[in-house]
């Protein structure tokens, strides 16, 4: 009966982070409920932490919160599949040495598994029969398809946060470089760029926690002062850059009464870490 319950919670275990894993690198569709847990409480504390210190001893660490939190999320995935596949080995008689016929103990289980999933395949312990082997070839599949799409989302990740940094630096730049009356035309030429970004942090919201050193770059920011001068009616409501604006807002801002320009707002100030000299 032991087996069975070990069996079952390990299935679960492993369905459960799979389908986080997949809903948040291949979806398209934001991210998953463990992924967007563990981004969320990192990121509050994470920033919270950076402005401490900038403000109090003049260090940075903006620069290192985006890698943290994909490193947790990622390694999350890792020890949650390590998990599931500890407890369904160790189910029943999985595995032994062969030339003593010892049964294969905890710390040798979780080298097995981990040396499985990881596809390197190096173990002192074996499987003890075809059903068990069996299982150790879904597990070496499980790990290759976990490595590969992993870097995958990581280049998209790079990419995502690479084209927000440049439409936040070409905002600023047209703002501070332009006559106030031709401003907002230009600006408003920059919609198309604008919504591709947010049609990728859509896809995936995680590079929202990769914070520049340079405020130039700083994308939240930029989106939160376009939320302003949609609001003063500075740029036309027409516009393809305000379309982009409420888009962002509508999937993945929170607003309470559907105003999408002011859930675009409250998302820009949740992802802004108030700098110092500010």
């Amino acid at each position: 009966m032991g087996g069975v319950v070990l069996s079952v919670f390990g299935v679960v275990i492993i369905l459960v982070v799979s389908y986080d894993f997949l809903r948040t690198t291949v979806s398209l569709s934001g991210t998953g409920f463990i992924s967007r847990t563990i981004g969320d409480v990192l990121w509050r504390l994470g920033s919270s932490a950076a402005a401490a210190l900038e403000r109090r001893r003049g260090v940075s660490i903006r620069g290192l919160l985006g890698p943290s939190i994909l490193f947790a999320i990622a390694g999350t995935w890792v020890l949650l599949h390590l998990v599931g596949y500890v407890l369904i080995f160790r189910s029943g008689r999985s595995l032994w040495h062969p030339d003593t016929g010892a049964p294969a103990t905890m710390v040798e289980t979780i080298a097995f598994a981990g040396s499985t999933l990881s596809t390197l395949g190096a173990s002192t312990v074996t499987v003890t029969s075809g059903g068990w082997d069996m299982l150790s070839m879904i597990v070496a599949l499980n790990g290759m398809i976990v490595l590969t799409l992993s870097v995958s989302f990581l280049l998209s990740i790079v990419q995502t946060t690479n084209s927000a940094r440049t439409f936040a630096s070409r905002f600023r730049f047209l703002k501070s470089a332009t006559p106030d009356g031709a401003a907002a035309e230009r600006i408003e030429g920059l919609g198309p760029d604008l919504l591709g970004v947010v049609v990728m942090l859509t896809a995936s919201p995680l590079p929202r926690f990769f914070v520049p050193g340079d405020p130039v770059m700083d994308f939240p920011t930029a989106i939160a002062e376009l939320c302003d001068m949609a609001r003063r009616g500075t740029l036309s409501p027409s516009s393809e850059i305000v379309s982009a604006l409420r888009l962002l807002g509508r999937h993945l801002g929170k607003s309470s009464d559907g105003d999408d320009l002011a859930a675009a707002r409250a998302w820009a100030e949740r992802h802004t870490i108030v700098r110092a000299s500010s």
